[in-house]
C-alpha cells in the first residue's frame, strides 16, 4: 500500500494506493490542533495501513501545512518524497523557469498523461479548478507546454467584495437563474456563470492553438461540476493531483532511496 498527499490552498487530501489504484481517500485539517488526529485515523482506517510503504509522495502549494505534515509523517516512520519540477517526469518540460512550476500542477498533469494521454497518443489538457482554476497542457509526443492560471470562484467573490465600496460578502454557489433578482444573485450569477464560460471558453482556445486531438479532463473541487455543464470536457477525475503524486513518488523511488 502506498500514501499520497495533495496540499491545496483549500484542502490536504490523502490517499491510499494499490498499485495504480486509490483504494481510499481522505481529508486532513489545515489546522495543527486537528491535522495529528486525522491523520492517524485516516491511517488506521488504510485498508492494509499496517504494510504501507514508508515513502510517501508529497505534492504541495501550502508550505505551513506541508512543513506540519512533512513532521508528522516523520514522527511515524515514514518518509515524505516532495514533489518538483527537477525530479524524474514522464514527460519533457518546455517552459521557462520549471522550478516555478506548482507541484500540484506537475502532479496533475502526470496523472492526466498517464492515464488519458500517452496510451492514446493524443495531448491532455487539464482543468484543475478549486480556489484557482488552472490549465496544464501535455502535447501528444509527451511535452509539458504550459498551461494557465486565473481565480476560482471563492477569490473572483472574495474580490467583488474587498474591492468595492457595497458589494457584499457572498459564497459561491450556483444560481437558480441567470438574471439575479437581488445584489447577491447578481454576483452569484455574473461569477459562476462567468466561471463556467472562461473555462469553456479556455478549452476551445487551447485545442484549437494545439491543431490536434486533446483530451480534456477536469479535476479539482469544481471539476465534476464543470464537467456536467461544459461539453468540452471529456472525464472529471477528482484525485488526479492525488495520482499524480503516487505515481512521480513511485517514478523517482529509486532515486530517492539513494
Amino acid at each position: 500500500m502506498q500514501l499520497a498527499f495533495d496540499i491545496g490552498n483549500s484542502a490536504v487530501k490523502g490517499g491510499a494506493f494499490e498499485g495504480d489504484r486509490l483504494r481510499h481517500a481522505f481529508s486532513l485539517p489545515h489546522d495543527p490542533s486537528g491535522m495529528e488526529a486525522a491523520l492517524d485515523e485516516a491511517l488506521r482506517r488504510a485498508p492494509a495501513a499496517a504494510q504501507v510503504a514508508n515513502r510517501v509522495g508529497v505534492a504541495s502549494v501550502a508550505p505551513a501545512s506541508e512543513a506540519r505534515l512533512m513532521r508528522l509523517l516523520a514522527d511515524r516512520g515514514l518518509v515524505p518524497v516532495r514533489i518538483h519540477a527537477a525530479m524524474r517526469l514522464p514527460f519533457r518540460l518546455d517552459i521557462d523557469r520549471p522550478e516555478t512550476l506548482g507541484a500540484d500542477r506537475l502532479a496533475a498533469a502526470a496523472a492526466a498523461w498517464a492515464e488519458y494521454g500517452a496510451r492514446a497518443a493524443r495531448s491532455v489538457i487539464v482543468v484543475d479548478a478549486g480556489s484557482a482554476v488552472t490549465f496544464e497542457v501535455v502535447r501528444s509526443g509527451g511535452v509539458y507546454v504550459g498551461g494557465t492560471i486565473g481565480p476560482g470562484p471563492a477569490i473572483a467573490l472574495q474580490a467583488l467584495c474587498e474591492g468595492t465600496a457595497q458589494l457584499p460578502a457572498v459564497a459561491p454557489d450556483w444560481p437558480t437563474a441567470l438574471l439575479g433578482r437581488s445584489t447577491t444573485q447578481a454576483m452569484q450569477s455574473g461569477v459562476m456563470y462567468g466561471f463556467v464560460e472562461g473555462v469553456r471558453g479556455l478549452a476551445r482556445r487551447i485545442r484549437d492553438a494545439l491543431q490536434e486531438e486533446a483530451f480534456v479532463v477536469a479535476t479539482g473541487g469544481w471539476g465534476r461540476q464543470l464537467a456536467e455543464r461544459i461539453p468540452e470536457i471529456d472525464q472529471a477525475d477528482e484525485h488526479l493531483a492525488l495520482k499524480g503524486a503516487r505515481q512521480l513518488m513511485a517514478l523517482n523511488e529509486a532515486d530517492a532511496a539513494s
